[in-house]
């Protein structure tokens, strides 16, 4: 059985190759990375993005032997420079974020996305609708690849049930591993773009702006406008 991994570091703004190195990422293992968004949003459905790193193209950045950045960006091709800005997605601003997506996109060595829809979110509820798109994720990415992953480093506390034995949990992963951080940055431009589209065929809701998130904006405009299709019925605040 797969343990967690647990890096006795105070996680900084720029995740590093720390947990990777420590699963035998140096040692051919073949990992792949997962993040979710949208879990607490009241409309769309919840995605989820898998990544997996280029070992050749991964020698070309800051990294140590042990995962660590070196801190000595004036080695590193002008090219590859932008991808020292990979990190959580969250803390990336939303002009930045749909550049960096293509940088990074063209940077790993395949990622690929899976969603879980509104009516799966109610009926399984949010948690393993969740890991139902982080498995679609997976699944789909290993199809593309051609193998299957000898371990999958997933961001949180939990291990999706079609992951396990091969799952490693990490709590804040997005902020730790690279690898992660590459498949949140793929996966909330995703929904982000998503959720655009869908403010054309709702309009009045801002989904533009808010991007389905619980907002004062958004829950004021569904007790004026109602509630559609796209939105979580069962869920604090589309549920009147």
């Amino acid at each position: 059985m797969l343990k967690n991994t647990k890096a006795k570091k105070k996680p900084s703004l720029f995740p590093d190759l720390v947990s990777e190195v420590g699963l035998g990422f140096l040692a051919s293992q073949t990992i792949i990375g997962v993040d979710e968004v949208g879990r607490g949003c009241l409309a769309g459905s919840v995605a989820a993005a898998a990544a997996i790193l280029d070992f050749d193209v991964i020698q070309k950045l800051d990294f140590d032997a042990s995962g660590r950045r070196t801190r000595k960006p004036k080695s590193i091709a002008p090219e590859f420079l932008p991808l020292l800005e990979v990190r959580d997605s969250k803390l990336i601003p939303e002009p930045k974020r749909e550049p960096l997506s293509q940088q990074v996109k063209a940077f790993v060595r395949g990622y690929a996305i899976g969603e879980a829809s509104v009516a799966e979110i109610e009926e399984l509820n949010i948690l393993y609708a969740a890991h139902l798109a982080m498995e679609r994720a997976v699944s789909s990415l290993e199809k593309k690849l051609g193998f299957r992953a000898d371990i999958v480093l997933i961001d949180g506390n939990m291990v999706p049930k079609g992951l396990k034995g091969r799952g490693v949990p990490l709590i804040k992963g997005d902020q730790k591993s690279f690898t992660i951080a590459c498949a949140s940055i793929i996966a909330k431009v995703f929904r982000d773009q998503q959720m655009s589209e869908l403010d054309e065929r709702f309009p009045g809701y801002g989904l533009k702006v808010h991007k389905g998130y619980s907002t004062p904006l958004h829950k004021a405009r569904i007790l004026e406008l109602g509630v559609t299709e796209i939105h979580r019925k069962s869920f604090k605040g589309v549920c009147i």
